[in-house]
């Protein structure tokens, strides 16, 4: 499987990320569908399951992650082959959802032959440090750009007021507790203490065009006030290590010290999709993506 991924995402996932991300969880173990040709794995379909309160009762539900099918074994209907052996294993073990968030060219597909339905659009909330290194500007202009940038960002943060606490409550929510910490994060995330107990997880990635970018996987609790803390907390980390602050999520406020960027602006949609495979257990509330808490720590990328 690590060496199919290499194949087909040009990455390298190691023996250790390969534990963590699969043995890691709740069970101990994850879902797979594999397509093999003699010994090799050519495809493959992952679901990994976590712990999730629904409505005050807690439930598994599963992550679908690394849908992947070698170039020259395409086509034939392998993946609905693969979902259906994953979906089959999760009933019986009692997982009555299963969700993701397909990128743009599996998003047709699980919608229109899976049969998977939308449960929303996250949004990008960002604080550009260095806006001409961000936007691609000439050199010439960049530098005087960044500057400027990285000044207003200052008295923006400066001045953001913390909002006064209070209890978000979301009806649908991972539990975030010492087993997901060892199962989601890794030595290459930052964990920074709050007040009032909260913490924040982050992590800089280089991006496209060298683009260094800071971000914000976690609040917990995720309450308004605890994140515009965190906010003001990572932008002195990112200081001279990163050109942009992001917090991928949704809310159903403007974070202090963050703005949103506008659709159009979006570098790619993030789509939520669901199927419920036992109905008796969930039931449609899962498609509304107001009643979840969903950020960037609920699937497994950044």
């Amino acid at each position: 499987m690590c060496d199919l991924f290499l194949r087909i995402f040009n990455k390298n996932m190691t023996m250790a990320a390969f534990e963590r991300k699969f043995l890691f969880t709740p069970k101990g173990y994850s879902y797979h569908g594999l397509m093999l040709h003699e010994e090799t794995i050519v495809g493959a379909m992952s679901a990994v399951p976590g712990r999730y309160t629904f409505f005050d009762q807690e439930r598994i539900f599963a992550l679908s992650v690394d849908v992947m099918i070698d170039s020259e074994y395409r086509g034939g209907g392998h993946i609905l082959k693969m979902t259906d052996l994953v979906h089959q294993g999760l009933i019986q073990d009692g997982v009555p959802l299963i969700f993701g968030f397909p990128n743009e060219h599996f998003y047709p597909i699980q919608r229109r032959f899976l049969r998977y339905q939308d449960v929303g659009e996250l949004d990008y909330y960002v604080l550009p440090l260095n806006m001409g290194t961000v936007v691609g500007r000439h050199p010439s202009l960049r530098a005087g750009l960044d500057g400027l940038s990285r000044l207003l960002c200052k008295y923006a943060i400066r001045f953001s007021r913390v909002p006064e606490d209070s209890q978000e409550r979301h009806n649908i929510a991972k539990v975030a507790d010492a087993q997901f910490e060892r199962h989601r994060y890794d030595g290459s995330y930052c964990k920074i203490t709050l007040a009032e107990g909260a913490v924040c997880y982050y992590r800089i990635c280089q991006e496209e065009r060298g683009i260094r970018t800071l971000y914000i996987i976690d609040v917990v609790p995720l309450t308004p006030a605890s994140l515009a803390r965190a906010v003001k907390q990572v932008f002195r980390a990112a200081l001279g290590a990163a050109d942009i602050i992001i917090y991928v999520g949704k809310l159903p406020y403007r974070p202090a010290g963050l703005w949103r960027v506008p659709d159009s602006k979006m570098p790619r949609r993030i789509r939520m999709t669901g199927k419920i495979l036992i109905p008796d257990l969930v039931d449609s509330s899962v498609f509304d993506i107001e009643n979840w808490r969903v950020n960037l720590s609920d699937f497994d990328v950044r």
